[in-house]
């Protein structure tokens, strides 16, 4: 008897899991790419995404569209209840030989922010910078007293290749600082004339910086000495938060509403203004779970719970 009972219940809830997921997406749109679930606004192929969050799908690889550089993975996307994109960037860095010229750079400028989408995640995200003599720094933001309006970065210094420490990144050989909100891209800013040269320092011959998903590095003294080659091949997690951000104007939701193309479509949505940065988002109203981005695209959570 428990067995006949439980079937149906069974069977209940994979149909349900099914229509759920199948309110994520666009109809006869690409539903993921390489395990990785493609909810809409992000779309796999033409009439299957809003402007602007276009994902590729390369031989099972999900790739951010709309970027300068052709292989940025995507790791997951998320619609509610945290708008954001898991990302790999790579890590930004600069070498010198022993008269402190430059014989290798990448500043990072991958430029995955081409339609505005994205800021990056400053609660969920922190800036390192490894080196031994290394003041590194990014910025964005819109000109005021100075050029951008954010800044943030910090210098690491070590005497010789025994004075960092593995898992120490308070200054030695490694530090790192939080970041603010508003900030639309990874470029760092290298500093290496006058007191920051690097000349006569063969021991730890590169600067390093990097913005990485917290929890997601943990120093090492080796990282000091990184080949070229791994540098080149070295990419970290990124948490990107997204908003609905028009590149003419960012409304609020009082004023997107009112205004052709607003998102928040679905019956039982609501919109919530961007936490980082100008635009807006759309949710769920409370009792409801799903994609408030697609007409009846929330649904009652209550409804969607199997009685077993």
């Amino acid at each position: 008897m428990a067995t006949t009972l439980l079937l149906p219940a069974l069977i209940l809830a994979a149909l349900i899991a099914a229509t759920a997921k199948s309110l994520t997406l666009k109809p006869e749109c690409q539903s993921s790419c390489g395990g990785v679930d493609v909810p809409y606004p992000f779309g796999i192929g033409p009439g299957c995404f809003r402007p602007g969050f276009e994902i590729i799908c390369n031989k099972s690889m999900p790739i951010l569209g709309n970027t300068s550089h052709a292989s940025i993975q995507v790791l997951s996307l998320a619609v509610t209840p945290v708008p954001e994109a898991r990302v790999m960037l790579p890590v930004a860095y600069q070498c010198y030989d022993f008269n402190n010229t430059v014989t290798l750079r990448n500043l990072g400028d991958v430029d995955f922010n081409s339609a505005g989408l994205y800021r990056i995640s400053n609660t969920r995200s922190e800036l390192f910078v490894l080196g031994c003599n290394t003041l590194v720094y990014t910025n964005s933001g819109p000109g005021g007293r100075s050029k951008f309006s954010y800044y943030t970065g910090c210098v690491a210094y070590a005497n010789n290749s025994q004075s960092a420490q593995d898992g120490a990144c308070a200054g030695v050989g490694c530090c790192n600082v939080a970041i603010p909100p508003g900030l639309t891209d990874n470029t760092m800013r290298f500093t290496y004339s006058g007191y920051w040269s690097h000349a006569n320092q063969e021991f730890c011959p590169c600067d390093i910086a990097f913005i990485v998903e917290k929890g997601n590095y943990t120093f090492r003294v080796a990282d000091l000495n990184t080949n070229n080659m791994m540098l080149a091949d070295w990419r970290l997690p990124l948490r990107l938060d997204w908003a609905i951000r028009e590149s003419s104007s960012s409304l609020s939701c009082p004023e997107a509403a009112s205004m052709p193309g607003y998102t928040c479509i679905s019956d039982h949505s609501e919109c919530i203004n961007s936490s980082n940065g100008p635009g807006y988002v759309c949710n769920c109203t409370k009792g409801y779970e799903g994609n408030p981005y697609l007409h009846n695209g929330c649904t009652s959570k209550i409804a969607s719970k199997p009685i077993v």
